[in-house]
């Protein structure tokens, strides 16, 4: 029946407009990020009922047109193309960044994250990246569960105490007794505030030997064993140490000396630190730090492991996803790391607004960890996945639906036509 194919070509019609809608939206997101093109497929529609058989016994069988079965995303990887804003993240393989609007989980490959007002790292439209935070020690504690990633800047890092001090320093072997050198560091309390240190090394009427004293100008040496700050050290006529306090530096019950700093005018708790002197080498002959070598006294390189309180300068993010802290007192800290999410079937996925996505029953739950884990793809920072959008494709298509289009609408003409001819047979 002629009607048959006027619903033919109006199947036709739709499908092929249904076609030009996806790839409109296509060619309109082709610069949106992490944007994943979207494919139509379409299947033949059959009246249901077979109109008898052939000759040979096969079904005779009239179609009905064509109509719209599925629309999916392509999750083919976008190219990745630097940015320089360390807070902009891509996922280079399989996965999808957790975000949260604090009610609802929602998945994307869009990394084009900022910073809120409290430092949490969001979306351009507010969602909370999701991942793990870390222990007060610092450890990133999956356990815990997902939670929003927040960095701070007005977050200071805890100071730590000095604890070991080490002096690189030549005194000169051209001393004459009395004659000193001194030297100093820069050390830090339990509160994170520095002090001025100094090593204060004379020349004594032993042949070789020096007299050790440490002066600490904001508080007071201890004077007792066994946190004494003073004694002597002794050299051979190689100008190597050899003696500290009497005691051979080979001795096997050497240690280096642990020095006691009270009264601190910054009220902050007495201190105690070793003076590492001697390099204890197992199995091998220890050495000295300080040695006594020609006509000058210097100190070539120091060392202490204090250091004060510092606030959040700026951040790295690595392979991993793990998010570091850069503070203005030269640590680098964890405070936390992203998660990725990954599915069974992605093409379940169901699209939601700021290319995000919904888990359904068709994508399955979804599996989260650690980017790199279980076949997680790593991120890039300062990088962001671009559309996988291919404009040549999609112009071709374009040109094929126009196609279809138009010929559908010319099988409506056309039956339109021949329908007027026979409503003319009875004139």
């Amino acid at each position: 029946m002629l009607i048959d194919a006027f619903y033919s070509g109006l199947s036709g019609l739709k499908v092929n407009s249904q076609g030009l809608n996806v790839i409109g939206e296509n060619l309109a997101n082709v610069n949106t990020v992490g944007f994943k093109k979207g494919t139509t497929q379409f299947a033949e529609i059959l009246n249901g009922f077979s109109s008898g058989h052939s000759g040979s016994g096969n079904p005779l069988q009239q179609g009905m047109g064509a109509q719209l079965r599925q629309t999916s995303s392509s999750f083919l990887q976008g190219s990745i193309l630097s940015t320089g804003l360390k807070s902009n993240v891509a996922i280079e393989g399989t996965g999808f960044f957790v975000m949260s609007n604090g009610s609802q989980m929602t998945y994307s490959r869009a990394g084009n994250f900022t910073f809120d007002e409290d430092g949490y790292i969001v979306s351009p439209s507010g969602l909370h990246l999701m991942g793990y935070r870390t222990d007060p020690n610092g450890v990133i504690n999956i356990s815990s569960g997902l939670q929003s990633l927040q960095v701070s800047k007005g977050v200071t890092s805890a100071p730590q105490q000095t604890d070991l001090v080490r002096f690189f320093s030549n005194v000169t072997s051209d001393a004459q007794p009395g004659d000193s050198y001194t030297t100093s560091v820069e050390i830090f309390d339990s509160l994170g505030i520095s002090h001025n240190l100094q090593l204060q090394l004379t020349k004594n009427p032993t042949i070789g030997e020096w007299a050790y004293q440490f002066v600490f100008p904001d508080g007071t040496v201890s004077n007792t064993a066994p946190t004494q700050g003073d004694g002597t050290i002794t050299f051979d006529g190689a100008g190597n140490l050899i003696l500290l306090d009497g005691l051979s530096i080979q001795d096997p019950s050497i240690a280096n000396r642990t020095i006691g700093l009270n009264n601190l005018l910054s009220g902050a708790n007495d201190m105690v630190f070793t003076w590492d002197l001697i390099d204890i080498l197992p199995g091998q002959p220890n050495v000295g730090r300080i040695s006594n070598y020609g006509n000058f006294s210097v100190t070539g390189s120091l060392f202490q492991n204090g250091y004060g309180s510092g606030k959040l300068q700026d951040i790295n993010i690595d392979t991993d996803g793990r998010v570091y802290g850069l503070y203005d007192n030269g640590q680098i800290l964890s405070v936390g790391q992203m998660a990725l999410a990954t599915f069974t079937n992605d093409h379940g996925l169901r699209k939601a607004a700021d290319n995000q996505f919904f888990a359904t029953i068709a994508s399955g739950a979804a599996s989260v960890d650690i980017p790199g884990s279980g076949g997680r793809g790593h991120v890039l920072s300062s990088s962001l996945e671009s559309s996988n959008v291919d404009i040549s494709e999609e112009f071709t298509n374009m040109i094929i639906s126009q196609r279809g289009y138009q010929s559908n609408s010319k099988i409506i003409t056309t039956v339109d036509s021949l329908l007027s001819e026979a409503l003319t047979l009875k004139r």
